[in-house]
């Protein structure tokens, strides 16, 4: 072969090679670069009413460090018992300090099916149909705060992707106060789950 076509057959050659390796290149980055992104649920309510009730005063408002906290604590239970499990597919944690030793073990054991939406079809992405919270603040003769507060909430939600799919949550609650924190005392809960064809209702109590 002359030299002068033997160069250009190298050149051609090289140029081809070059081009593949970008190709590889390219798909190899694009599968580097995806990655799958986990929402984490998140559950907030409204507070429709606070009010406290004491043998010292005429019945008034609930303060609002009060009011946080206790929205907090019902929030954190939402989240932990029924939003994580219905979008990831499992329960949060911290679930027993958020209530008194006696009541976090009967509501972990016995009423554990109540609480927890576990063995359910995921419902991914959620869209909350309703969330609203009221609480009555008890005062004792001891002093002007609350001693006591009953918290009675709602909230619901249902699958974006099956909206047919849905769980509706309602519950009294009683809190105490327990090492500086607001903790469940007792409690009164009912869920109605509704996946596809099947509603069933679950409700639990404590002594």
């Amino acid at each position: 072969m002359p030299v002068k076509l033997l160069a250009v057959a190298v050149a051609l050659a090289l140029a081809v090679t070059g081009c593949s390796g970008g190709d590889d290149d390219d798909a190899a980055e694009e599968a580097d670069t995806t990655t799958t992104t986990v929402v984490e649920p998140q559950v907030a309510l409204r507070v429709t009413r606070a009010e406290l009730v004491s043998p010292h005063a005429e019945r008034g408002p609930l303060d609002g460090g009060t009011i946080d906290e206790v929205v907090d604590v019902v929030e954190r239970l939402l989240l932990v018992t029924a939003a994580r499990p219905l979008a990831l597919g499992a329960a949060g944690g911290g679930f027993v300090a958020l209530f008194t030793p006696d009541a976090g073990a009967r509501a972990a054991g016995a009423d554990r099916a109540a609480f927890f939406d576990e063995g359910v079809p995921s419902f991914g992405r959620l869209r909350r149909t309703t969330g609203t919270i009221e609480m009555t603040g008890l005062a004792d003769f001891d002093g002007p705060a609350a001693a006591l507060v009953v918290a009675q909430f709602d909230w619901s939600a249902a699958s974006r992707e099956r909206p047919g799919d849905r769980v509706e949550r309602r519950g009294e609650l009683s809190l105490v106060r327990q090492g500086g924190d607001w903790r469940i005392g007792a409690y009164t809960i009912a869920v109605t789950r509704t996946i596809g064809a099947t509603t069933t209702t679950t409700t639990a109590a404590s002594e």
